[in-house]
């Protein structure tokens, strides 16, 4: 048992020096699961358009599955012939991907009945599917490119028509759960935004299975900036609010709006090497 524990570790050993990669094209193929916060920020004279004392945001799940392609730039060539097993390079990268988006958000609205006013706070959660992502950036390769560190501007596009939400109430006499579609007018198509700008920093190790394909493993966290002029909601909802502020409608302009998010998650995936 004991000489069988001690070739798994050499043969560990070797795997992780036997191969290193000085320069070229990567292409890799990746998953990303991470949880994300909504992070949303408005005036306080749109919250009075809605009619509510605070908008606050929540924490839900997303993945996507993500392509890249990129030039490693060797350390030996290109940066003066530096020991690559300690800085191995660094590469360009473009990456497109596909995947599902989250929202949600808690807002304090104030109602009045039987000349009592108090304020409920209605939560709703939306969920998008597909949202396209995309970006160019860097990495630095250290250890023969075990390690990376990376750096990743882009954006993402929401393209879904029709957002699935869960919408409740914390007082269920004003707005009991109920899950539904949203449906994007033909308004809000013409004149919502529905693109986010986004960064990302990531950590990578790749584990070498031969010369040319390694397995990834990461961890990454990305701020999304989104500002989409007007806010989505379900019929119920829009009902309960013109309760408070009749004159309000989905064509009412939020231009002090913004529903920012936090990513972070984990990366799983392969790379090739050539």
């Amino acid at each position: 048992m004991r000489k069988k524990i001690n070739f798994i570790i050499i043969f560990f050993v070797i795997a992780l020096n036997l191969y290193s990669f000085d320069e070229g094209f990567v292409w890799g193929l990746r998953a990303n699961f991470n949880g994300t916060a909504t992070l949303p920020s408005i005036s306080a004279s749109d919250l009075d358009k809605l009619g509510a004392a605070y908008m606050k945001g929540s924490v839900g799940y997303t993945m996507d599955g993500e392509a890249e392609l990129g030039y490693l730039f060797g350390s030996e060539r290109w940066f003066n012939g530096m020991d690559p097993s300690k800085f191995s390079g660094m590469s360009l990268y473009a990456s497109i991907g596909v995947g599902n988006g989250f929202a949600g958000q808690v807002a304090g609205n104030t109602f009045t009945s039987g000349g009592i006013t108090s304020t409920v706070a209605m939560y709703i959660n939306v969920s998008y599917a597909p949202v396209v992502s995309f970006g160019v950036g860097t990495k630095a390769y250290f250890l023969n490119s075990r390690l990376a560190l990376g750096l990743q501007v882009g954006g993402k596009l929401i393209a879904d028509l029709s957002p699935e939400y869960l919408a409740y109430a914390d007082d269920s006499t004003v707005l009991t759960p109920e899950v539904g579609e949203i449906i994007v007018t033909d308004f809000m198509i013409k004149n919502m935004n529905p693109l986010m700008l986004s960064i990302k920093f990531s950590l990578e190790y790749n584990q070498p299975v031969n010369d040319r394909v390694e397995v990834i493993l990461g961890a990454y966290t990305r701020f999304n900036l989104y500002s989409p002029g007007y806010i989505t909601m379900p019929d119920s909802l829009l009902k309960l609010l013109q309760g408070v502020r009749p004159n309000f409608s989905v064509e009412t302009r939020l231009s002090s709006y913004y529903i920012n998010s936090l990513d972070f998650g984990l990366t799983l995936g392969l790379a090739f090497k050539g």
